[in-house]
């Protein structure tokens, strides 16, 4: 009898002690303050941008291979290394590292921006027919988004570089920057668009377009006649104009329509609108009107804020037309697009690993262990543990431009 009370008594007393431990455990979610806290966008000033950009040079430089170009993802809690890669996007993270060397030199960016520039460069392919292209190893197809973002690479070396580099130095990297804007011109449609990718083999020019490679390649026509005197592109830059901006608005928001080409065309479109505003060349505003009818898309119908995923490629064309915004004395129109840009970044901000508010992201410090290679680097979500170079690289530009343009 005594052996039963006793064993009922230990029952009582475990089942109180697992009810107890799970009431504690339970107690935190229980408060909606919790779950306010998990996507509510922080306060942030210039300090902490700078913080979180060094912060995300220390990933970039971390991940750049000897060859030149860089880990595609990561795995941030066992450093589980992704043997995919993308070579756009690839491309886009010597972009994005040009643009850091451009903002806030360091002689270690400009040696890895050398390099990944150098990695491109000797993947270069001769055609049968002698013209020379890029090539991605391991892939038969280069894309027009390569190409493109290869080109604002360059164009982002050498922007304000002619007085400081060796003439031949200068003269060697706007030979290969003439070269690839050559190839770009060689993939122009009608329509304004550009053809999405050429077959290394044989050259044949695939006649379909993209949204983004359509804005990238307008991009860099913008920054390469703006900023490196190739005025002999203004033509098409003019011409093309009015034709991608109705593709990428009216006619993909008509009742039938391909709105989900908006979505791809938008920051690009938005920062090429701003260089074209900038520079004076907006004769009839149709750039800037363009720019302003993409962002409201983007807040209301888009509606950027709520996104679960990553957004900071958003954050880089709501500067654009914030850009635009001020330059017309539109106070109105600026005040709400900083009050997105400033939500998103918030947001986002809270993502990054060792970054100015890891203390706020209850799902990164609960973590029981992350890997020390994941420093710097940006997740792809609230709740992911993977870190990919994109993402990297669209956060760390959207910041430079912030704190440019901002702060």
């Amino acid at each position: 009898m005594f052996l039963r009370i006793t064993s009922l008594f230990l029952f009582v007393s475990l089942f109180s002690f697992a009810e107890v431990s799970l009431k504690s455990r339970l107690e935190p979610y229980c408060k909606p303050e919790y779950w306010q806290s998990l996507n509510q966008p922080v306060k942030f000033d210039r300090q902490h941008l700078v913080t979180a950009i060094e912060a995300a040079r220390v990933y970039y430089l971390n991940q750049q291979y000897q060859s030149g170009n860089f880990l595609y993802a990561m795995d941030l809690c066992n450093g589980q290394l992704f043997e995919d890669d993308n070579q756009v996007r690839q491309a886009g993270a010597l972009w994005g590292l040009s643009c850091l060397n451009r903002d806030r030199f360091t002689e270690n960016t400009r040696r890895a921006v050398l390099a990944g520039i150098d990695f491109f460069e000797r993947n270069q392919k001769e055609l049968p027919s002698g013209e020379i292209l890029l090539s991605y190893p391991g892939e038969e197809l280069i894309k027009t988004g390569t190409v493109a973002l290869f080109c604002l690479s360059l164009i982002e070396f050498l922007i304000g570089q002619k007085e400081f580099l060796p003439v031949e130095v200068y003269q060697r990297y706007d030979d290969l920057l003439e070269r690839h804007l050559g190839f770009l011109q060689s993939m122009e449609m009608a329509g304004g668009s550009w053809a999405w990718q050429c077959d290394l083999h044989s050259g044949y020019r695939e006649k379909v377009s993209s949204p983004y490679y359509d804005g990238e390649a307008f991009l860099a026509y913008c920054k390469a006649a703006r900023y490196l005197g190739r005025e002999k592109l203004l033509p098409r830059i003019k011409s093309a104009l009015p034709q991608l901006i109705g593709k990428y608005t009216v006619n993909s928001w008509a009742a039938d329509g391909e709105r989900d080409q908006v979505k791809g065309f938008y920051q690009w479109g938005c920062m090429a609108f701003a260089e074209i505003a900038e520079a004076g060349w907006d004769e009839d505003g149709i750039a800037a009107q363009a720019a302003m009818a993409l962002t409201w898309w983007q807040i209301y119908d888009n509606q950027v804020e709520a996104r679960e995923g990553n957004t900071a490629y958003a954050v880089e064309g709501l500067i654009a037309a914030w850009r635009i915004a001020k330059l017309q004395q539109d106070e109105k129109s600026m005040v709400r697009i900083r009050q997105v840009i400033d939500n998103c970044l918030g947001r986002l901000m809270v993502w990054q690993v060792g970054g100015p508010f890891l203390k706020m992201n209850p799902y990164l410090t609960g973590l029981p262990r992350v890997h020390p290679k994941a420093y710097g680097g940006v997740t792809a979500g609230l709740y992911s543990n993977i870190i990919r170079i994109d993402n990297v690289q669209h956060q760390l530009h959207a910041m430079l431009l912030a704190l440019k343009y901002l702060y």
